[in-house]
């Protein structure tokens, strides 16, 4: 692309250490950085992706990483100085797959001109790899949200939404059943294709701390009734909360991210239809997820001025990496059930 600034990756070594970078990025209201790699270069300069990664942790900017030739998942820790990277003629486990890089890179930066804030801040959460533990990495993306919540991007998408209002739930939002030492939980707002309210997380955190403390249950098994799994977050309670820390604090105490990944080795999440935000987050926590062959899947939440709320930027890292995590958190792209599965999202798939 004709108006994209394609470093080398020699250029991009001397950006990130010189003296007034940080400086030169604020005054230049500078978003996107993208840097070509020859892959080459990882067995014969490793020491100056290290330099790399070090000089560009702290700068507020997203470094994207276009792999020009093959690479392979060793390398992975010379990628920490990368927040998203594309690749046209491999599958390293790391980078997104796609055949015209530039074009990629600059379909990605125009994602995050529009939010810059929100982009920035889910890659320097990112960046610390708190996903590697997760109370910590729950904690740490719950700051960010709640920091996001008082952004005037937020803002901007509250004042575009308008008013909204849910139509009130008539009945129990999740059921339980016990079937031998098999527990059922259902989402049960088919009207709203599952949209995951304060009502949804309270009822289905219930459920999930009997499965905690009553240990014959075995398996724990995951669905949504209707046309979808959880098509996300209830969007007409967003902006309701007055305090963005008592959002902060209510997340910590009632995170049903948290006791699926407690219960993870029991619990199977079977997903169908829209799984966007919470309705991948969440079940992605598990250790095996089942998938319809229908299955849509996108994460939402930049777009709105926001990070992923209910555990993203810890689950999805952990089952995809973070370079791809970042990818599908910016982008905002939806992926096919056949992608989710290449990528290790999902771990099977059905027809039925």
């Amino acid at each position: 692309m004709s108006d994209l600034n394609v470093l080398t990756f020699p250029a991009a070594l001397d950006f990130v250490n010189g003296v007034c970078t940080a400086d030169h990025i604020y005054e230049n209201q500078q978003k996107t950085m993208v840097v070509e790699i020859h892959p080459d270069l990882f067995e014969s300069q490793p020491e100056n992706f290290y330099a790399f990664s070090a000089a560009a942790f702290s700068l507020n900017i997203v470094i994207v990483g276009l792999l020009t030739g093959k690479s392979t998942e060793e390398f992975s820790s010379l990628m920490h100085g990368f927040d998203v990277l594309f690749s046209s003629s491999s599958d390293d486990g790391l980078s997104v797959k796609t055949p015209e890089l530039e074009e990629a890179a600059h379909d990605l930066s125009l994602c995050i001109a529009k939010n810059p804030q929100a982009s920035i801040s889910l890659a320097q959460i990112l960046r610390q790899q708190a996903f590697h533990d997760v109370p910590k990495g729950l904690t740490l993306e719950s700051l960010g949200y709640a920091m996001l919540q008082n952004g005037s991007e937020f803002a901007n998408w509250l004042e575009k939404r308008g008013s909204m209002s849910a139509p009130a739930d008539e009945s129990q939002v999740v059921l339980s059943n016990r079937v031998g030492n098999r527990l059922d939980i259902i989402l049960n707002r088919p009207h709203r294709s599952n949209a995951f309210s304060s009502r949804v997380r309270d009822e289905f955190v219930e459920a999930l701390r009997i499965a905690l403390v009553d240990e014959s249950i075995e398996e724990i098994v995951l669905r949504g009734k209707g046309k979808s799994f959880c098509s996300g977050g209830e969007l007409a309670e967003f902006g309701l909360v007055d305090f963005s820390p008592d959002g902060h604090l209510t997340r910590l105490s009632r995170n049903p991210g948290m006791l699926v990944h407690r219960l993870g080795n029991k619990t199977v999440p079977y997903l169908h239809g829209v799984c966007a935000g919470a309705g991948i987050e969440i079940p992605a926590f598990a250790s095996k997820v089942i998938a319809h062959e229908s299955t849509r899947i996108f994460l939402p939440e930049v777009a709105m001025g926001l990070i992923p709320g209910a555990g993203g930027t810890v689950s999805i890292p952990r089952r995809i990496g973070r370079h791809r995590a970042a990818y599908l958190a910016l982008s905002g792209r939806e992926i096919s059930a056949e992608d989710a599965l290449t990528w290790g999202l999902v771990d099977e798939l059905t027809d039925s």
